[in-house]
C-alpha cells in the first residue's frame, strides 16, 4: 500500500510529505521510503499562523479561513508529492496539521488539542482517503495524545540491545526511551525551536528563521541568570506522561524571562543560553534513563553548536543523527505519520499507553473517504511487533 505522510510542525518551517510502500507481513511491517517533499510555508500563511499561535488570541472566522487555506496547501503538497516522488499513485494520505492549540492543565491532564487543515478538502482535492485528527481518541481515553512517534521508534529499533533515546528536535523536543525487557516511555522534554528560533531572528534583523548551523549560537555567551530562570519552570520537574507546546513555550514567554533577568542582553547571548537550556534538559534525560545511545531527527538536529554541547556533556554517550541508522532527519515524522495513518486504515490502535498515559490501546484519527468509495480492508488480526527499512 502507498501512503502518504503529510507533517507540519511547530516550528512552522513547511511541509514535509513523505512517500511509503508499506506491507504487514505477519509481525512485520516492511517499510520502503519512496522519498520526500518539502515546501516552505508562504510568507503570509506564516503571519496568518502566528496571528493564532499563543500567545495571540484570534477570532473563530479567522480560525475558520486558515483552517481551509491550510487544507489546500496540504492538498498542493500531497498531490505534489504523489506526482514527484510517488511515482503518481497513492492509496492513502494521513494528516497532521497544524497544530495551534494544545490544552495541557496545571494538573498536567490534557484536555484537547486542535490541528488546523481540513481534511476534507484535502481528499475532495486529491481523490484521496483522508486519516486526520491522530491526537484526538488518545486524549479522551486520558492520554496527553502526544507524543505519537514513540510507536514509530519501538517499531524500527525496539530490538536494541543499548539504553537508547530516540530524540526529534522540531519546535518541541520529545523523547523516546527503549531498553531491552522494558515498557516504552516517551515524553515532550521540552523547548526546542519554540525557543531557539526568536534569537535567530532577532540577532538577524528578521532575515533568518532560525539559527542556521548553530552559528548564532556560537557567537554568543550564556547569561547565568536567565539560565537559570528558564531552567526552573516546573514543566521540567513533572513527571510523565508529559507533553506541551507553544501555548507554554514561545517568544512572549522568552520575553518576559528576559526583560525580569536580563532585559539588556543581545540577541546571540539569548540565542546560546537557550541552546545550552536544550541541551542541558536532553543531557539530564540521558542522564535519569541511563541512554547509552541517543539517535536525534528533526530541524534540530542540524544545529551543531546544540549537538557539540550534547555530546561534550556525555562522553560515555552515542549521539547520532538518525541517517547513520538509515533513516532521513527531515523525514522522520511524516513517515511516522505514514505507518500510524496505515496503521487505522488495517484497523490496529496505533497510540502507546505506556507513553501518553491512556486508559489502554485505541484506534486512532478519523476517515474522510475520498473520490471512491470508502472501502477498508479486512482488519488485521494482529499489528507488527516490528519495523523494517527496506531499502531496494
Amino acid at each position: 500500500m502507498r501512503v502518504l505522510g503529510c507533517m507540519s510542525g511547530t516550528s512552522l518551517d513547511g511541509v514535509d510529505v513523505a512517500a511509503a510502500e508499506l506491507n504487514l507481513d505477519g509481525e512485520v511491517l516492511f517499510c520502503r521510503l519512496l522519498g520526500l517533499s518539502s515546501s516552505s510555508y508562504p510568507d503570509d500563511v506564516v503571519a496568518e499562523l502566528q496571528r493564532v499561535l499563543p500567545p495571540s488570541r484570534t477570532d473563530v472566522a479567522h480560525l475558520c479561513l486558515l483552517h481551509s487555506r491550510l487544507g489546500e496547501l496540504y492538498a498542493d503538497a500531497l498531490a505534489d508529492a504523489r506526482s514527484t516522488v510517488a511515482g503518481g499513485a497513492a492509496d492513502l494520505a494521513v494528516l497532521h496539521g497544524q497544530t495551534v492549540f494544545h490544552s495541557v492543565g496545571e494538573d498536567g491532564r490534557a484536555r484537547g488539542s486542535l490541528a488546523l487543515g481540513n481534511p476534507h478538502l484535502v481528499a475532495e482535492r486529491t481523490g484521496l482517503p483522508v486519516v486526520s485528527d491522530l491526537r484526538g481518541r488518545d486524549i479522551a481515553a486520558g492520554g496527553q495524545g502526544a507524543p505519537l512517534v514513540p510507536l514509530f521508534d519501538a517499531l524500527w529499533l525496539g530490538r536494541t540491545t543499548k539504553r537508547t533515546g530516540v530524540v526529534n528536535l522540531g519546535g518541541i523536543a520529545n523523547i523516546t526511551v527503549l531498553a531491552p525487557g522494558e515498557a516504552v516511555v516517551g515524553y515532550d522534554v521540552g523547548p526546542a525551536g519554540c525557543l531557539l528560533d526568536p534569537p535567530a531572528r532577532w540577532a538577524s534583523g528578521g532575515r533568518l528563521c532560525f539559527d542556521t548551523g548553530g552559528a548564532i549560537a556560537a557567537s554568543g555567551r550564556v547569561i547565568r541568570s536567565l539560565h537559570s530562570a528558564l531552567s526552573g519552570d516546573p514543566y521540567f520537574a513533572r513527571g510523565w506522561p508529559k507533553s506541551t507546546g507553544r501555548e507554554h513555550f514561545n517568544e512572549e514567554y522568552l520575553r518576559a524571562a528576559i526583560d525580569s533577568c536580563a532585559p539588556d542582553s543581545a540577541p546571540e547571548d539569548v540565542a546560546a543560553t537557550v541552546t545550552r537550556l536544550v541541551a542541558d534538559r536532553l543531557v539530564e534525560a540521558a542522564g535519569r534513563h541511563g541512554l547509552e545511545e541517543m539517535v536525534l531527527s528533526g530541524g534540530g538536529s542540524r544545529n551543531l553548536t546544540l549537538l557539540s554541547w550534547i555530546r561534550a556533556d556525555l562522553p560515555g554517550t552515542a549521539v547520532l543523527p538518525s541517517e547513520e541508522l538509515g533513516l532521513a532527519s527531515q523525514a522522520k515524522e511524516a513517515l511516522a505519520f505514514a505507518v500510524l495513518g496505515y496503521l487505522t486504515w488495517h484497523g490496529l490502535p496505533a497510540n502507546l499507553p505506556s507513553v501518553t498515559g491512556a486508559a489502554g490501546w485505541r484506534l486512532l484519527g478519523s476517515l474522510t473517504p475520498g473520490s471512491e468509495p470508502l472501502r477498508l480492508p479486512v482488519p488485521a488480526e494482529k499489528g507488527p511487533s516490528r519495523l523494517e527499512l527496506v531499502t531496494a
